[in-house]
């Protein structure tokens, strides 16, 4: 009973703290939220910070006020959610009321805008999955330790989520494949289009065959994908084969 009349204590005095406390949030107002995500993100804590200002943003309120807004596309950002942090960052720029904020938002898409392209991902005709995986692949050495940094962020992001199509996605300016379709984003050039099957995983029959985890969804597509896998696995039980009789 302490407990409880505690927090309720500092919900009413609108306590800040680092730690979150979900019990307390529920009763905070946007202020409360707003500043709570600033100084998640002053000090570097971009998920609290996120989660905090996603909780800012899903009010009506939120929706409608600027810094709620800037502050969210900053953090989205910082985590490389570019879909979410582009998306905002327009949304700001429709919100500012004054020059100074629009200049600063208009910069921060300046920003981003110089390192990253848009992408937009479709599914291909006979596509037979709702959800799925994309397997990003650079097609050109990236030098800048940097960019690479980010592009394997993002490409683990998307291997490691099942997603919906069609789907905006941002990448480093260069040239990759998207489950093996080839593409190219320019900067200064429209978004290009690229269409696939989504990467599907299956049950897991062994641990150690992690390459038939998975197979590309549309009919005959599907078929092709798991011949693919079969001759790849051949030819590496014969090369092992050949290894072990070459040894003895």
């Amino acid at each position: 009973m302490r407990a409880h009349v505690l927090v309720a204590a500092l919900c009413a005095a609108g306590s800040f703290t680092i730690s979150p406390r979900p019990a307390c949030a529920q009763g905070q107002s946007l202020e409360q939220l707003k500043a709570q995500g600033k100084l998640y993100f002053k000090r570097d804590m971009y998920k609290q910070a996120m989660a905090t200002l996603d909780q800012a943003w899903a009010s009506k309120e939120g929706q409608a006020d600027f810094e709620t807004a800037f502050y969210r596309a900053r953090t989205a950002y910082a985590l490389l959610l570019l879909e979410v942090a582009f998306e905002t960052i327009d949304k700001a720029i429709e919100l500012a009321e004054s020059d100074r904020d629009r200049t600063s938002a208009q910069a921060f898409k300046g920003e981003m805008s110089s390192l990253f392209g848009a992408l937009a991902v479709v599914a291909s005709s006979g596509e037979t999955n709702d959800k799925g995986r994309i397997f990003f692949e650079s097609k050109t050495g990236m030098v800048n330790k940097e960019k690479k940094a980010r592009f394997e962020t993002i490409r683990a992001r998307f291997r490691e989520t099942d997603i919906a199509l069609p789907r905006t996605v941002f990448l480093p300016y260069g040239q990759y494949t998207a489950n093996n379709v080839p593409f190219e984003i320019v900067q200064g050039q429209p978004a290009p289009t690229v269409e696939i099957f989504l990467q599907v995983r299956k049950d897991e029959e062994d641990d150690d065959d992690t390459a038939l985890w998975w197979y590309v969804g549309g009919g005959a597509a599907a078929a092709t994908a798991l011949g693919v896998v079969a001759v790849i696995l051949l030819n590496d039980s014969e090369e092992r084969l050949g290894l072990l009789m070459t040894a003895q």
